[in-house]
């Protein structure tokens, strides 16, 4: 009996490869992401309007107690989970662009401790009829991505990207990719409403 469960032990053990163990090779998993197409983002009560992707969802933003935010838009990222928030601001004369600004730069310098860059564009690489500046963030920081578009004189607007749940920034890098590529479409498309 013990000689049989020799036997099919030596069997076992070389049809199952002997003693070699192979771990599995390093793999990520596949991401599916969406076809590329846009569609025309307008509404009647914002003082502008871009193109987005059209698997994306753009919701009015709502305050803590679920009211809505004049003029302040979502863009859900359905398919990753993320959100880019854009804020709009009427400018009250050259102090309250002054202060646009520098709150954008605060919020975004609030990132430089977890932050290995902080980059700097304008926006007008993008769209030469823009001013504004677009920070690439690099880093396992909050966010990644913010920018603000102005026209000097009466509006701002302000976007930044967030994921919706924890994640590190090498895990995510081919999805932030992606979704970045969607955001400079939508700066390049951006336009103010005479």
């Amino acid at each position: 009996m013990m000689k049989k469960l020799r036997i099919i032990s030596v069997v076992f053990l070389m049809a199952c490869g002997g003693n070699e163990y192979v771990p599995k090779p390093k793999a990520y998993p596949k991401i599916d992401f969406p076809d590329r197409a846009y569609a025309r983002f307008e509404k009647e009560d914002l003082p502008y309007s871009f193109d987005i992707a059209e698997y994306i969802l753009a919701r009015p933003d709502t305050l803590s107690n679920f009211q809505l935010k004049d003029q302040w838009y979502n863009l859900y990222f359905k398919p990753f989970d993320a959100t880019l928030h854009l804020t709009y601001h009427k400018i009250h004369g050259p102090e309250g662009l002054d202060s646009l600004i520098y709150d954008t730069r605060k919020f975004v310098n609030k990132q430089i401790d977890r932050a290995q860059d902080i980059g700097e564009i304008p926006i007008q690489q993008f769209n030469p009829s823009l001013d504004g500046i677009y920070f690439d963030i690099i880093g396992y920081t909050a966010t990644n991505l913010n920018f603000y578009i102005t026209d000097n004189t009466q509006n701002f607007v302000r976007g930044a990207l967030y994921f919706n749940y924890s994640a590190q920034s090498d895990s995510v890098a081919p999805i932030y990719s992606f979704m970045k590529a969607d955001v400079k479409h939508l700066i390049q498309s951006f336009k103010w409403k005479k």
